[in-house]
Order: structure tokens, then sequence, then C-alpha cells
């Protein structure tokens, strides 16, 4: 056996990539940003998950991304609220006030689901990114919601381990490896988690938003998601980024005027 080289004591093992990948690193906390919020706090399978509302009417979540919080999708609010929605902001298990330290998408999909049990059928779900795919989860597993907007929403899980992967130094086997030690946290083969094979089973509307400049995913990822979701619609967009979208007025209008479309059609 050859002594090791230098890189190969500095290359993690596949173990140690695993809990880099299922720990968020999280931003500081952002200032309040519903008005009169009521705080709630709903055990799930996943631990205990913070949630805030305000306003009333039907009711719509904003869901945030991977090491985000509910504020990166403040600018919905106003909007939501002065159109008569209930808006609901949800902290995914290990990210701002819900317990936990480490998740993933599986694990935040069934607290997600757990969620709508509890507070009752969604007019619409808007998501953010990584939040995205929970959300495709979730409703694969029964999440009540009537609406989704999925915005820089990523397509397939294990396609973003293996970049994780790549970054930490893992070789082939060594990512392989990961990916089979991924399967008991997930609770489910990590192929199996891609938004466009879920997408097929669903006829709920959907709107997907991705701008074209996005650098953490690829905008070819939501027009594969949204073409194996039928109905759905895509909105593509220019110089926005994965983040600078969500202040985005044009984009905020689209999702309000497609999850109010329904509300506004005269009864035949």
């Amino acid at each position: 056996m050859s002594d090791p080289t230098a890189a190969d004591l500095d290359r993690p093992a596949p173990e140690q990539v695993v809990q880099f990948f299922l720990t968020p690193r999280l931003p500081p906390p952002a200032p309040e940003f519903l008005p009169h919020p009521t705080a709630l706090s709903i055990d799930t399978p996943s631990g205990s998950i913070a949630l805030r509302r305000s306003g009333h009417g039907p009711r719509v979540l904003l869901l945030h991304g991977w090491e985000g919080q509910a504020a990166d999708l403040a600018a919905f609010a106003p909007p939501l609220l002065d159109a008569g929605f209930e808006v609901i902001t949800m902290d995914l298990p290990a990210h701002g006030a819900s317990s936990g330290r480490q998740t993933s998408i599986p694990q935040s999909a069934r607290a997600l689901k757990a969620v709508g049990d509890v507070l009752g059928p969604l007019h619409a779900v808007i998501a953010h990114s990584v939040g995205s795919a929970v959300l495709g989860e979730a409703l694969h597993h029964g999440l009540d919601a009537g609406h989704a907007v999925m915005i820089g929403a990523p397509a397939h899980y294990a396609a973003y381990a293996r970049q994780v992967a790549a970054f930490a130094g893992l070789d082939e086997e060594g990512t392989q490896r990961m990916l089979e030690l991924l399967r008991e946290p997930l609770g489910v083969n990590i192929h199996e988690v891609s938004l466009p094979a879920r997408a097929v089973h669903f006829t709920l509307p959907a709107l997907f938003i991705h701008s074209s400049d996005d650098r953490i995913v690829a905008i070819a990822d939501s027009l594969a998601s949204a073409a194996a979701w039928r109905g759905a619609r895509h909105l593509r967009v220019e110089g926005l980024g994965h983040r600078r979208i969500l202040g985005d007025a044009n984009v905020i209008a689209a999702a309000l005027k497609f999850i109010t479309a329904v509300l506004e059609e005269p009864a035949s």
C-alpha cells in the first residue's frame, strides 16, 4: 500500500460530506415583516416547525429555500395581504425557529405535509429554490394545495448531491458511497427525489418562474419540471439571478395574478 498523498489527507470521507450536505448554514435572523403576526408551532415527524400568520382569507404559504428564511419572500406579503389572503410563513426544519440541526428535502416535505394537515387546505404555496422541491415532495405525499408557484426550482436532488460531492473533492467511488449513505437519513433513495418525476402525477395549477441568468439553479431544471407537469406554465425572466427575482415587482405581480385568477372567475 502506497503512502497517502497530501490530497488524500485533505480529502474528506463520504461520511463527512453527508454531514455537510444535511447541515444548513443559516443567515442572521431578519426583522419581522408580517404586520401583527400570530406565531404558532406545529409538531411534525421532522420536529417542531415554527410558523407565523397574518391577515384573513384564503391561505397562502410562503416557503423559503435551503439556508434561507421566511423574510426572503417578504416582498410577496403586502400585495397578498392587500388582495385579501392570509399569509403564512414556515421555517423549514433546522432553519429559523424550527427545531433540528440537520434536514433534507424529504424530511422537510414530511414537515410541510404535517403542517398542511393541521392548517387545512392551502389556497396556494409560493416556494423558492429548494423550497420548490420540498413542495413537490409534499404534494407527492398528499399535501392539499390549490396552486403552486415555484421560483428558481431545482429538478434532481441527486444532481445537487453530486455537485456537493465534487466540491468536497470526492471521486466517483466516494460520491457513490455518499449517495448510498444518504438513504437512511432521507428515508428514500435520493434518485427518487426528482421534481420532473413527481410532476407527471400532478394536476393542480402550477407556475414556474425562473431567471435565465440564475447561476445557482439552471433554468433547464424548471423547464424540465414544467414540461412534465400537466398544464403548468413557465415564465422566463431575465437578469434577476437566483435571489433578486424574489423582490421583482413583475414577478410578484405574475404570482399574484396566477393564484387569484380562479377567485376572479365569474360563477357559471
